[in-house]
C-alpha cells in the first residue's frame, strides 16, 4: 500500500482530518473507572476542543465543552477531580454535575440570561468506555461504532480498573506518524532491540479488525515453548507468550493483557500538522498502595515513557522533519503491515466523507 507523503504534511489535509475525524467520530474521552462516583470528573483538550466529562448525581456520564457560557473561561482545571459544583474562576458562574447553570453572583443586576447550562456533547457509555463526539448534535450509536471491538474490550473489565494518579504527557510528532507506530509490529526488534524488543519475535503478528479498530498480537520468545504443547494444556494467561495492543480508532491505544496492568495512550493532535501530545495513563487491577508497590509502578511508568519518548517519538520527529524533503514520494506499507494499511484505509475514507470498503480501498491504494 502506498500513501503519499503529502498526506502527512499538507496543512489543508490535516485540517480535514481534524474536522472529519476528530470532531465527528466517537472518541474515548474517559474510562468508566475514572468516574466511579457521582461528581467524579475528567478534563482534557482534544483537537482544540476543551472538554469536561462528569458522572452526574444520577449516575450518568456526560460530556460538555469545558467552557463557561458567560465569557468562555474553563470551569474545571486539571486532569481529574471530584466536585458537586463547577465554578468559573472569572465571574463565579456555577454549574452542577449535570451541567446545569445553578448560580451566578449579582443575578439581579445582570439582566436576562439566555442559557441554562454548559454545552453538552453526545455521549454514551459501553464496556467501561465513555465515548463522545466533539461537535454538538453529531449523534452516534456506540454499539454500531464499536462493533465486535466491544466484546474484545469487555474481557478487560475496564470499569473495574484503578488509575495510577500520575499522567505522563509526551511531546510527539505528526499524529499519523505517531499512530503508525502503535499498530506496527515490524519495528519492535529493531528500534526497541535493547528494551521491550528484547523479548519479541519481530515481524510475527496477528491482526484483528473490528470496523475501524485494530487488535494487534505480538509474538514473544516464550511462545516457542508452546509449539508442541496441545492447546488444552496452554496456561490460562498467555502474557509471556504474547503482547497485545487494542487500538480504538482514531487515537487510543491500550497495551496489556485482560488479567494484568494496562497502559492507555491517548494521542492528541497538536495545533499544527507536525506536532501532537501523547498522554499515557496506567491502570491496575487493585489500587496501588504502599511504598514498595508505588515504587514499582513508578519504575514501570518511567520505563514506558523513556521507551516511547526516546525511541518511538524521537524517530517520529526525525520522520516528520524529513517530510518536506520527500514530499513527492510515498510511504510504503508491506503485506506484513496490515495494521497500518487498515488505519490509513479508514483515515482516507472518512476524510472523503464515506465508510471504506476495505478490499477495494486497499486494491486502489497498492
Amino acid at each position: 500500500m502506498h500513501i503519499p507523503v503529502r498526506n502527512y504534511r499538507d496543512p489543508e489535509r490535516w485540517e480535514q482530518e481534524i474536522e472529519m475525524i476528530f470532531h465527528r467520530v466517537p472518541l474515548i474521552v474517559a474510562l468508566s473507572c475514572d468516574l466511579r462516583e457521582p461528581g467524579d470528573w475528567a478534563a482534557l483538550e482534544i483537537a482544540r476542543r476543551p472538554i469536561l466529562v462528569i458522572r452526574g448525581n444520577d449516575g450518568v456520564a456526560r460530556t460538555f465543552l469545558n467552557v463557561c457560557r458567560h465569557r468562555g473561561a474553563e470551569v474545571a482545571a486539571g486532569a481529574f477531580g471530584h466536585g458537586r459544583r463547577f465554578t468559573c474562576p472569572y465571574h463565579a458562574w456555577v454549574y452542577d454535575t449535570q451541567g446545569a447553570l445553578v448560580g451566578l453572583p449579582g443575578r439581579e443586576t445582570y439582566g436576562e440570561i439566555d442559557v441554562d447550562g454548559l454545552v453538552q456533547l453526545p455521549t454514551q457509555e459501553r464496556v467501561g468506555l465513555v465515548l463522545a463526539t466533539l461537535t454538538p448534535g453529531v449523534e452516534f450509536d456506540a454499539d454500531d461504532w464499536l462493533g465486535d471491538m466491544a466484546s474484545a474490550l469487555a474481557m478487560f473489565k475496564l470499569e473495574e480498573l484503578y488509575r495510577y494518579p500520575v499522567v505522563t504527557e509526551l511531546e510527539s510528532p505528526n499524529w499519523k506518524v505517531t499512530a503508525d507506530g502503535y499498530v506496527d509490529g515490524y519495528h519492535i526488534g529493531f528500534l526497541h532491540r535493547e528494551t521491550i524488543g528484547a523479548k519479541a519475535i519481530t515481524n510475527r503478528n496477528t491482526y484483528d479488525f473490528y470496523g475501524p479498530h485494530i487488535r494487534v498480537g505480538f509474538a514473544n520468545k516464550p511462545i516457542l515453548e508452546l509449539k508442541d504443547v496441545p492447546e488444552e494444556y496452554w496456561p490460562p494467561a498467555l502474557a509471556q507468550a504474547m503482547s497485545m495492543v487494542h487500538y480504538t480508532f482514531p487515537n487510543v491505544s491500550m497495551s496489556g493483557q485482560p488479567t494484568g496492568a494496562l497502559m492507555v495512550s491517548r494521542l492528541l493532535p497538536g495545533p499544527t500538522f507536525d506536532k501532537s501530545i501523547t498522554a499515557q495513563y496506567h491502570y491496575f487491577r487493585e489500587p496501588v498502595e504502599g511504598d514498595e508497590a508505588l515504587a514499582k509502578v513508578e519504575e514501570r511508568r518511567q520505563l514506558y515513557a523513556a521507551v516511547t519518548g526516546q525511541e518511538d517519538f524521537l524517530t517520529g520527529f526525525k520522520i516528520t522533519k524529513a517530510l518536506d524533503s520527500i514530499g513527492d514520494d510515498v510511504f510504503r506499507f508491506g503485506r506484513n503491515e496490515r495494521g497500518n494499511q487498515h488505519l490509513h484505509t479508514w483515515i482516507n475514507a472518512l476524510v472523503e466523507g464515506r465508510v471504506p470498503e476495505p478490499e477495494s480501498d486497499l486494491a486502489v491504494s497498492r
